[in-house]
C-alpha cells in the first residue's frame, strides 16, 4: 500500500534508512546510541482529505497569517478563473483595488487632490490607474493596505480593518527589502509606497506618535533624492503631496524642518513660474504656495529661539536682533498673505458652486477652492500666532535675564501643544481607534495638509 513502510525494522531505524537488528526488547543500534528504541508498533493513519478540507484547515490553523485571504476582502470568492490561473485573480484583485483607492483619495484627501489634480503633469490616481508598476511589490501591498482600510471602515467591518493592518505589515516588509536594494532605495515608487504606509499608520497607528517613525525615513529619502527631482514630473506631486505632513513632523519633534533650506524653497518660486507659463495658475494657487515657503520657516525659528533664550552667560545683542528681524519679516509676510486670502475667501462665499466642464479643468475647481483657502488661512493664521509667541518670549527674556544668569523660562513653555495624529485610545482598541477619535471626520488628514501642517498644533 502507498505510504506504507514495508520494513520491519524500530521506527527509528526506518527514518534513519539503516538496517535494525530488530532486536527485542531494543534494537542493537538504538542501544549502542545510548537513545530509547521506539518499537516495532506501526503508527498508521488514514485521512479523507479533499483539497477543500486542507484549504479550510489552514486557515483554521492560520487564520490572520494567510496574505492570500487577506487580499480576497476585495473579492466575494474566489472564482473559477481564480483557481485555474492565479495571476487573473490577482489582476482582478488589482482592479478592484484602484478603484476602492480612488473612493479612498477622494474621501480622506479631496482637498488635496482637487488642489494639484490640474496642475501636476501626473496626479495620484492617474498615476495609480495608468502608470502602476507591479513589479513594486511594496507599492501593491501599501495601495492594498489603505484600500482594504477604507472598505472596513466605510463597512465598519472590523475583520477588514484587522486584515488591512496584516497587508500593511507585508507592504513594510517589502519597503523594507526596497530599501536595501542601491536600485531601488530612492526610486519614486519605493518613496510613494512609503507614503503610503505612513499615511496608514496615522489613519490607524499603534501608538500616539508612531507616525513619526514612518515620516522620519519619507522626510529622509526626500533629502537623499535631493530637490531636482521634485521639480517636475511625479516627483512634484509626490513633494506636494506630503510637504505639509514634514512641517508637521517638525513641529512635533522640534527640529528644523529641510524644506526651509534655500534650494528646497527655490522650487515653489519656479513652481509659479511654471504654472504661469502654462496657463495652470490661479491668485489662490499662488497665495497658498507663497504661504507655504513663509510657513516651512516656522520650525526653524522656533528651535533658533528656544536656543537662543535657554542660553546662559551673555547673549550676544546682534544675534537677537537678527533673530528677531528674521520673525517679524516672516510674520509680517504671513500677515499680508493672510488678508488676501480672506478677501478671496469671501468671493467664494459669494460664488456658487458651478460643476461645468470648465470649473473641472481649472486649477483649483470652485468647488473646493472655499475648502483650500480656509484651511490655509487657519494654518497661517496658526503660524502667526506662533511667530508672535516667540517674539514674545525674545522680548522678555530680554527684560528679565540679568547678565550672567540663566533664563527661568520654564521647560514646559517650549513644549508645543500637539493635536493628536492617532487616537489617544488604548492599544486594545487600535481596530476602531479612527472611530473613537474626538475629531471622526473622514478627512482630517486633509485638513492638515491643507493647513500646510499647522493644525498639528494648538497655539
Amino acid at each position: 500500500m502507498v505510504g506504507v513502510p514495508r520494513s520491519t525494522g524500530c521506527r527509528t531505524c526506518v527514518q534513519r534508512r539503516i538496517k535494525c537488528d530488530e532486536g527485542r526488547p531494543e534494537c542493537r543500534r538504538c542501544r549502542d546510541r545510548n537513545v530509547k528504541c521506539p518499537g516495532y508498533q506501526r503508527r498508521v493513519k488514514f485521512y479523507h482529505q479533499t483539497p477543500a478540507s486542507l484549504r479550510n484547515r489552514k486557515q483554521k490553523d492560520s487564520r490572520h497569517v494567510a496574505a492570500a485571504s487577506d487580499v480576497h476582502a476585495l473579492l466575494p470568492r474566489a472564482s473559477m478563473d481564480g483557481k485555474l490561473a492565479s495571476s487573473l485573480a490577482s489582476a482582478a484583485t488589482d482592479t478592484q483595488m484602484k478603484e476602492v483607492f480612488q473612493y479612498f483619495v477622494m474621501v480622506s484627501f479631496p482637498g488635496l487632490f482637487s488642489a494639484w489634480r490640474n496642475r501636476v503633469q501626473l496626479n495620484w490616481l492617474d498615476f495609480v490607474r495608468h502608470h502602476l508598476d507591479a513589479s513594486s511589490q511594496a507599492l501593491i501591498w501599501s495601495l492594498r493596505s489603505l484600500s482594504v482600510w477604507h472598505l472596513g471602515r466605510a463597512h465598519n467591518d472590523q475583520e477588514k480593518m484587522l486584515a488591512s493592518r496584516h497587508l500593511y505589515g507585508r507592504g513594510l516588509q517589502h519597503l523594507i527589502y526596497s530599501l536595501r536594494n542601491p536600485r531601488t532605495a530612492t526610486s519614486s515608487l519605493t518613496l510613494m509606497a512609503a507614503i503610503h504606509l505612513g499615511i496608514y499608520e496615522m489613519l490607524d497607528g499603534l501608538g500616539d506618535k508612531s507616525w513619526l517613525t514612518h515620516s522620519r525615513g519619507i522626510g529622509k529619502l526626500f533629502r537623499l533624492r535631493g530637490p531636482e527631482p521634485h521639480r517636475d514630473g511625479f516627483g512634484r506631486t509626490l513633494l506636494v503631496a506630503y510637504r505639509s505632513f514634514l512641517v508637521a513632523d517638525a513641529l512635533v519633534v522640534q527640529e528644523p524642518c529641510f524644506l526651509e533650506e534655500p534650494e528646497w524653497r527655490a522650487i515653489v518660486h519656479d513652481t509659479i513660474a511654471f504654472e504661469r507659463s502654462a496657463g495652470k495658475s490661479c491668485p489662490l494657487s499662488e497665495i497658498v504656495e507663497l504661504a507655504f515657503n513663509e510657513t516651512v520657516l516656522c520650525p526653524g525659528l522656533f528651535v533658533q529661539t528656544r536656543d537662543f533664550v535657554s542660553q546662559t552667560g551673555v547673549k550676544s545683542e546682534i544675534q537677537r536682533e537678527s533673530l528677531v528681524a528674521q520673525i517679524t519679516r516672516c510674520r509680517d509676510r504671513l500677515v499680508e498673505l493672510q488678508g488676501e486670502m480672506e478677501l478671496l475667501i469671501i468671493k467664494y462665499n459669494k460664488k456658487k458652486v458651478i460643476k461645468c466642464e470648465e470649473d473641472a479643468k481649472s486649477p483649483i475647481p470652485t468647488e473646493f477652492g472655499r475648502k483650500v483657502a480656509e484651511f490655509a488661512s487657519r494654518g497661517t493664521r496658526s503660524a502667526i500666532a506662533v511667530l508672535n509667541q516667540l517674539l514674545v518670549l525674545i522680548e522678555a527674556d530680554k527684560n528679565r535675564s540679568p547678565l550672567g544668569t540663566k533664563s527661568h523660562c520654564p521647560s514646559s513653555i517650549w513644549k508645543l501643544p500637539e493635536a493628536n495624529m492617532a487616537s489617544s485610545v488604548s492599544q486594545e482598541k487600535q481596530l476602531i481607534a479612527y472611530d473613537a477619535h474626538e475629531d471622526d471626520s473622514p478627512d482630517r488628514l486633509d485638513q492638515l495638509a491643507l493647513s500646510m501642517g499647522m493644525l498639528a498644533i494648538r497655539t
